[in-house]
C-alpha cells in the first residue's frame, strides 16, 4: 500500500492545485458567461466521448498485459510500439468512419443553433489526441509514475479560463478558443511522451517473438470487451453534456459543467487511487495472489470515504453561499441539487473502491463489460426520462441512479466470485461522524457575509470531522498521514 499512498498523495495534490485554478475560473470567470464554456464543454466532453473508438481497447490493455511483456533489458519487447500502432490504425478508422457518416451526424444538430455544426469538424483532431493522451498517460502508470504525467493532464484547467477570459475581453474568438482547446491537449500528449522518454521507457522497437497466437489471441479477446467496455464508461459518464446541448441548451450545459465541476471535487483521490492501483492489481492477480487486493479494497475505501465525505459535507453546508459569490450566481440556483446528487453519486463510487481494477485486470473482465453497458444503457433512459421533467436537476438524478445501480451490481458480483467486500465497522462510524460534523457546521448562524460564513463552516466541520476521525483511529493511514503532516510542519518551525 506504501507505493498507492505516496504516488496517490502527490497526484492529488497536483490534482487538487488544477481544481484550485478551476475552483477560481468557476467563480469568477465561467458564470459570466456560460454560452461560451458551454461551447468549449460540449467539444471537449463529446471528444472524450469519442475517444473510445479511437483507442480500440487499447487502453485496458496497456496496464492488463504489461507484466507478460514487462522486461526492462529488451525494452519491454516493444509494447509501446505495438500500443501506439493499433490505436494509429483506430485514429485512421476513425477518420473514415467521421467522413462516412457526416451527413448523419451533422443531422442531430440542424435545429440548433449554427455554432454547433461549425465546430463539429474540430472533434474529430481532438478526439485523437485525447486517446493517445489516454494511452500514454496509462502507460506511464505502469512504472507507478504518474504524477508528472497528472500535471500535463491538467494544463486544460490552467488554458481554458485563460482563452475565456481573452474573449469574454473581445482578444479572441470562439474559433480561437477551439483552437487553444486542441493546442493544450497536443501539448500534453507531447509532454508525457517526453515524460517517458526520461524515465527510459520510451523503447518503440518491435520484438514479435512475444507474440505468439494464444497470446494475441487472448489480447484480441480482452481489446474488444476493453473496447465496449470504454463505449459504455463513455456513454455513462460522458453522454450527460452531450444529452443536455442536444435536448437543452448552451447555457443550460455551462451551469450543469460549472454545478458537476464543484461535485467532483470530491472525486479527485479516487482518480490518483484508480491509475496507481491497477499495475498493482494486474500484477498480483497474474500471480494468483489475492491477499494484496483485498487489503488495497479495503483500504481504499474507507481511506476514500474518509476524505470524500469530508469534502462533501463542507461543499454541501456552504454550497448556496459559494454560488451567491459568483458573478451571474443568481442563475446557478438550480445548480444546488446538482451538487448534492452529483457529489452523492461519487462518494458511492469512492466508497466501493477499487472495483472496476479488480474485475477488468481478473478473467472475469467480461462482466465488466456487462455492468457499464447496463450503467450506460440505464443513464440514458433516465435521462430521456428524466430531462424532460426535470431539466439538468433530472440529470443528476440520473447520474446518482445509474452509478448506485452500476456500483451494487459490481458489489455483488465480486463477493460471488472473490468473497471480499470493501466495507467493514469503520465505514458506518466515519458515516456517523460526517452526519455529526455537518449538522454541527450548518447550525452555526449565518454573519450574512457569504466568505466568510464559508470560511467559519469550513474550519468547523474540519475541526470536528478530523479530531473524532483522529481521535478514534477510524482511518490508521488517515492518521499516520496526518501525524506527518504536523510533524513537518513543527519541524519546519
Amino acid at each position: 500500500m506504501g507505493i498507492v499512498q505516496r504516488q496517490s498523495i502527490k497526484q492529488s495534490l497536483i490534482n487538487y492545485i488544477g481544481v484550485g485554478i478551476a475552483a477560481i475560473s468557476m467563480i469568477f470567470i465561467y458564470p459570466q458567461d456560460p454560452d461560451v464554456y458551454g461551447l468549449a464543454r460540449f467539444v471537449i466532453d463529446t471528444s472524450y466521448l469519442f475517444a473510445p473508438f479511437i483507442l480500440l481497447g487499447f487502453g485496458g490493455v496497456t496496464i492488463r498485459f504489461f507484466p507478460q511483456f514487462k522486461d526492462e533489458k529488451k525494452g519491454h519487447s516493444g509494447f509501446l510500439f505495438f500500443l501506439t500502432s493499433g490505436v494509429f490504425i483506430g485514429s485512421l478508422l476513425f477518420i473514415l468512419f467521421s467522413l462516412l457518416f457526416k451527413e448523419q451526424f451533422y443531422n442531430l444538430f440542424a435545429d440548433k443553433e449554427p455554432i454547433y455544426q461549425a465546430y463539429l469538424p474540430y472533434l474529430v483532431p481532438l478526439a485523437i489526441l485525447i486517446a493517445f493522451q489516454q494511452l500514454f498517460y496509462n502507460y506511464s502508470s505502469n512504472f507507478k509514475r504518474i504524477a508528472i504525467p497528472t500535471l500535463f493532464q491538467n494544463l486544460i484547467k490552467l488554458s481554458l479560463p485563460i482563452l475565456i477570459l481573452l474573449f469574454i475581453w473581445g482578444m479572441i474568438t470562439e474559433q480561437i478558443i477551439v483552437y487553444g482547446i486542441i493546442l493544450t491537449f497536443a501539448l500534453a500528449v507531447t509532454g508525457i511522451v517526453l515524460y517517458i522518454k526520461w524515465l527510459g521507457q520510451l523503447n518503440m522497437k518491435p520484438d514479435f517473438s512475444l507474440l505468439v497466437k494464444d497470446r494475441v489471441n487472448e489480447i484480441k479477446s480482452f481489446a474488444t470487451f476493453s473496447f465496449f467496455s470504454s463505449m459504455g464508461s463513455m456513454l455513462a459518464f460522458r453522454i450527460d453534456t452531450f444529452m443536455i446541448t442536444a435536448l437543452i441548451d448552451l447555457q443550460n450545459t455551462g451551469i450543469f459543467a460549472i454545478s458537476a465541476f464543484i461535485a467532483n471535487t470530491i472525486a479527485i483521490p479516487t482518480n490518483a487511487v484508480n491509475q496507481i492501483a491497477s499495475p498493482v492489481v494486474a500484477e498480483a492477480m497474474k500471480n494468483k495472489d489475492m491477499t494484496p487486493i483485498k487489503e488495497l479494497y479495503k483500504n481504499s475505501s474507507l481511506n476514500l470515504l474518509v476524505i470524500g465525505l469530508l469534502l462533501f459535507i463542507c461543499i454541501a453546508a456552504s454550497i448556496e453561499d459559494l454560488f451567491s459569490i459568483m458573478p451571474k450566481g443568481e442563475n446557478l440556483i438550480g445548480g444546488v441539487a446538482i451538487v448534492l446528487l452529483v457529489g452523492a453519486s461519487k462518494l458511492v463510487d469512492m466508497g466501493t473502491s477499487i472495483n472496476n481494477q479488480i474485475i477488468n485486470y481478473s478473467k472475469h473482465y467480461r462482466f465488466g463489460f456487462y455492468a457499464i453497458l447496463l450503467m450506460a444503457v440505464f443513464n440514458i433512459i433516465t435521462n430521456i426520462l428524466l430531462i424532460p421533467k426535470y431539466g439538468i436537476i433530472g440529470v443528476a438524478l440520473a447520474t446518482l441512479l445509474s452509478l448506485s445501480l452500476y456500483n451494487i451490481v459490481k458489489l455483488i458480483f465480486i463477493q460471488w466470485k472473490f468473497k471480499m467486500q470493501p466495507f467493514s465497522k469503520n465505514t458506518v462510524w466515519i458515516l456517523v461522524v460526517a452526519l455529526v460534523a455537518y449538522l454541527i457546521g450548518v447550525m452555526i448562524p449565518a454573519s450574512n457575509i457569504a466568505v466568510l460564513d464559508i470560511l467559519i463552516k469550513s474550519i468547523v466541520i474540519g475541526s470536528v470531522y478530523i479530531s473524532i476521525t483522529y481521535y478514534f483511529n477510524l482511518s490508521s493511514e488517515f492518521n499516520e498521514i496526518l501525524k506527518k503532516s504536523i510533524g513537518r510542519f513543527i519541524k519546519r518551525d
